[in-house]
């Protein structure tokens, strides 16, 4: 079984991964994991701060849940940097692919964004960059 990470950033065009994962994936030959980050929290984040970080990671990955509904899915939070929050997570439940979106930005340098670029750079595993 494949172990498949879908980093989510709330907008609409991070849903395209889920898409993907729909389109090349059967539900029983995938473990999947729903990863948000909240880049503004504080380093040190309190309890309130994860709380309400929590809140907003249910209204980002609500709508990915529903369109993967029958996939065994696991939801988790990340702080601060966005890669290297995917990166820890992919490492520590041995990911196999990592699906996500390129940047939004205009320009070749950031064709990909800088997210995805250190991610690529840094991730133990296959990345998959779904175009918008």
């Amino acid at each position: 079984m494949k172990k498949i990470l879908v980093p989510l950033d709330g907008s609409e065009r991070s849903l395209h991964s889920v898409e993907l994962v729909k389109e090349l994936y059967h539900p029983d030959d995938i473990e999947l994991t729903l990863l948000y980050v909240k880049e503004d929290a504080q380093l040190f984040v309190d309890e309130r701060s994860f709380a309400d970080a929590e809140k907003e990671m249910q209204g980002v990955v609500c709508p990915a849940v529903q369109k993967l509904e029958g996939y065994k899915i696991s939801c988790e939070i990340g702080f601060v940097d966005p890669g290297k929050e995917i990166v820890k997570c992919a490492t520590v439940n041995n990911t196999d692919i990592i699906i996500m979106t390129k940047s939004t930005k205009k320009g070749l340098t950031r064709m990909i964004g800088s997210v995805t670029s250190y991610v690529v750079k840094h991730t133990p595993c296959i990345v998959m960059i779904v175009p918008e």
